[in-house]
Formats: C-alpha cells, structure tokens, sequence
C-alpha cells in the first residue's frame, strides 16, 4: 500500500493542466487566465470628480473656514456623462457630481459636506481645500500599455470590473474540467428505482456530481453498469472518450467480480498506483489512459466521498489551472473517547467537534464504517489518525478538518 502523501504526489505529478479557450466575460469568474493582458485605454480616461461638491481654484479658496466662508458664484452644473465645456474663471465655482469631468481651470473638488448655498447662484465654501483634493486623475489607476493581468491569475469579480472597463469581453482561460461517473455492480439500482431483494440504490451517482457541482466542475453521468465484462469494456470506452476525466465507483478491490482495473489496463491505462494505506478508501486506483487522468473509487459511499476529496479535487485544481486545495488538517482539538485503529493505515475519522472554554473538543463517532452514511452525516469534522498508532486516547490531541 502507497502512503497517503506519496498517493496525492503521484497523483499531481501525472495530471495534466487542461489547454486554454477563449471564454465570454460572463463566463470567466472564478477561472484562470490564461495569457497576459495588456490595457487597451487610460483609466481613468479624464480628470474627472471623485466626490459630489464643487469644482473650484484652490488659490480663491486660501482661508475658507466655518468662520471665514469664501463665497463664489455657481457658473453650472455638470453631471456625470456630460461634457465640461466651460473654464471656470476666478471668483467661479462650478456644481459637480461624482465621475463627471473636471472643467478647465479647476484644480480642487469641495465636496458637498464642506459647502452652504444660500441661494441657488452662490456657494460658501466652509473648508480650503488642498490642490488636486477629490479628483481622480486621466490615467492614474491604468495607462494603455500596461500589464494589467498576468497569466495564472484568478479572476474575480475585480478582475471583470477592470476587463469590462477596458472594454475586453473575451479572454482565454483555463478549461473546466468535464468528469464522466460510472458505477459498476449488479447490485445497483437507480433511487428512482423500488428496491428490491439483494439490490441498493445508487447513491455514489448523486453524491459524486453534488460535490462536483459545488466545485464548478462538469459532470457527465454514465449511469449504472453490472459486473459483466463485456458491457463493462464498453461503458468505459464511452465514458473516457467524453471527458477529462474518468471516475469509476466500485469493482476495484481483489474480489472475484471486481473487473474495473482489468479491464481499463486491457483498454491502455497506465496504472500509477493502486491500493493506499488510508481508511476508508484502501482499493483507490489512479493511472492514465491517453493522458486523460482515471479514478478507480471504492464502492462503498463514505470511502468513495473521502477519496474523492482528499485526491481528486486537487488532481482537478491542476488540472484547471489552480494551485492544488490541498485537504488542511490544521485544527486541533482534544479526544473525548478512545479509539482503536489500524496502525498501518491513516484513518479519516468522521467526528463531532464543539468549542469550549479550553479549545475545541473532538467526539470520534463511533461505529464508523464505509458504507455508513447515517453516521457520516452526523458528522460536522473529519479528523485525522495518522499511520503508527494503534490506539487513539481519550484527552490527546488530534488534527482535523470542518466537513463541509
């Protein structure tokens, strides 16, 4: 058995990161640019005010004070939009709203705050201000020319603002990867299906593309495939050459009916592993079938959930151009009951975690087993016993992770 970490390297070393394509601005939040970006305009384009007030010369303001109000004649207004045609003269002022270009002559913006209109034609101003207060200057956030993105950047609703300011609608980003689920097993209904005698409803299909789905993923659902190899050969020729990606739930442990790994490696996968000391999820199978990465995940819901948060979304961060989320087991917390483990393997334990006056407390719930999903979804954390110890005591410390 592989250990966990020498697992998740193999994995990150073998996944490819997926090639660009131009994508529409609305489609690009949360994606990876993939090339520089250089502005096509200033911005901002002109002066322009940054407050709503008056557009005034700071030397016929010197002094202006609650006491000493200065007063000017109010030439006009400008709104945001408009055109500053008219030089403002000594003695002027001229009414000004947020975003609208600064009139000629003017060298200082008062905001509203800071003034008294007696009467519709004259203003007081109540403050001096500084030269250049409250205006944003033609160009002083981005020249045309500059580096405004570097490629690997995120884009976030920031980056838009900028790409839409400068009048870029399309850029090239990273692909999102497209994952195609299989599951494999005679036992296997759809839910919608009544459960008859010997059978299960197929709960890995739905939890899968949930998880997927919550990670901006694509997901093509292959169905449900029995143990027969021939109908097996196919349904995983077809699910692969539709993805990125290929995860297959069930059929990769050593029984007499587990024909996954058999049969992908008959199809030219190139297996990098196989078998992990983790529990659940020890029969985790990961390989290459032309470049495109294959998962092989236990059967059983819980293991099958574990393995695909602890190594396949990183796999699929790469893949889409992102740094790997690596699972963080960074809390930690004290046990509150004993548990046996086995010392081969690291064990993801699903537990209840509570904040008291000394810290958190971790209550590992007991018993736990791979296909349980009522006890995992009691669960609020997942915590972590690593490889070498047997014995989980009561009041030690133990790292773990909010299930989300």
């Amino acid at each position: 058995m592989l250990a966990p970490e020498k697992a998740l390297r193999s994995i990150l070393e073998n996944v490819p990161i997926l090639p660009p394509e131009p994508t529409a601005l609305s489609d690009c939040a949360g994606r990876i640019l993939a090339e520089d970006i250089r502005a096509r305009e200033d911005l901002p384009p002109f002066d322009n005010s940054a407050m709503d007030g008056f557009a005034v010369i700071t030397e016929e303001c010197r002094g202006a004070s609650q006491r000493t109000p200065v007063r000017l004649k109010v030439k006009k207004t400008l709104r945001a939009g408009s055109l500053a045609e008219t030089e403002l003269r000594p003695g002027e002022a001229i009414r000004i709203m947020t975003g609208a270009p600064l009139p000629g002559g003017a060298d200082a913006v008062v905001m509203k705050e800071a003034t008294s209109c007696e009467e519709p034609a004259t203003v007081r101003i109540l403050q001096a201000p500084e030269l250049g207060e409250h205006i944003r200057r033609h160009g002083e956030d981005v020249g045309a020319g500059d580096l405004i993105l570097t490629k690997g950047t995120r884009i976030r609703p920031y980056e838009i603002a900028l790409l839409a300011a400068q009048g870029i609608l399309r850029v090239r980003v990273v692909r999102r990867a497209r994952v195609a689920l299989l599951a494999t097993g005679d036992e296997l209904l759809e839910p919608s299906r009544p459960l008859t005698p010997g059978k299960i409803r197929n709960s890995n299909g739905f939890a899968l593309a949930a998880a997927l789905s919550r990670w901006n993923i694509s997901c093509v659902y292959a169905g449900i495939v029995p143990d027969d190899p021939v109908l097996m050969r196919k349904a995983l020729e077809k699910s692969i050459s539709e993805a990125d990606v290929l995860l297959v739930s069930g059929g990769v442990s050593a029984g007499d009916f587990d024909y996954t790994k058999t049969l992908l490696e008959a199809l030219g996968l190139r297996t990098v592993f196989w078998k992990v000391a983790i529990k659940p999820g020890k029969p985790l199978l990961f390989g290459l079938w032309r470049g495109k990465p294959v998962f092989g995940l236990p059967g059983n819901p819980v293991a099958a959930m574990v393995c695909l948060e602890e190594f396949v979304r990183p796999a699929l961060e790469k893949m889409q151009g992102f740094s790997p989320a690596y699972p963080s087991y960074h809390l930690r917390g004290r046990l509150e009951n004993d548990y046996p483990k086995d010392k081969l393997r690291q064990q993801y334990l699903f537990c209840e975690v509570s904040e008291g006056p000394k810290g958190f407390q971790v209550r590992l719930i007991r018993p736990q087993g791979s296909a349980m999903l009522g006890m995992a979804c009691k669960a609020n954390a997942l915590a972590l016993g690593p490889i070498g110890v047997g014995l989980l005591r009561r009041s030690t410390e133990i790292s773990f992770r909010w299930l989300k």
